[in-house]
């Protein structure tokens, strides 16, 4: 009897087994470790992209503090070569004046070109990023629609 019972187990196992039944789980199981291996590494790129960002946020408070130190600078350096100067004649004026607006439009160049240069590289690294994104996203998209191309879902 028992070798019966083993026998009709083993037939009712057959039958459960379909391909098209194997082969969906098959299926299925693949896009979830694809999917849990996808996760794992979109958690992996955004505390890659965290540190970037305080990274950056030093840069840019370091940016900032280091115009504000300059403009002092350049305010105090004006300051006391106007007190040093004792300016008679308004061509001497005039002049001083030019100097000053020369200083300030060459202080303004410099400063547009740094903010330029740290602008770049954010970008830079979100186009890291969303390049990244596109690259692990795309074959899943890609899996998700021949399924439903095949099983008309």
């Amino acid at each position: 009897m028992s070798n019966e019972n083993n026998f009709k187990d083993s037939e009712k196992e057959k039958v459960d087994e379909k391909p098209s039944l194997k082969g969906w789980q098959d299926f299925i199981g693949g896009i979830t470790d694809g999917f849990e291996s996808f996760k794992t590494s979109l958690e992996k790129q955004s505390t890659k992209n965290k540190e970037f960002l305080e990274e950056n946020k030093d840069k840019v408070n370091k940016f900032f503090s280091g115009v504000k130190e300059d403009w002092d600078k350049q305010i105090s350096k004006w300051t006391a070569d106007i007190e040093k100067r004792n300016l008679e004649t308004k061509e001497q004026w005039d002049a001083h004046k030019q100097k000053i607006g020369q200083d300030f439009r060459t202080w303004q160049e410099k400063t547009q070109q740094k903010w330029e240069e740290g602008v770049k590289a954010v970008r830079k690294g979100f186009l890291h990023t969303y390049a990244w994104i596109l690259v692990l996203t795309i074959p899943v998209i890609i899996i998700i629609v021949v399924v439903i191309r095949l099983f008309g879902i």
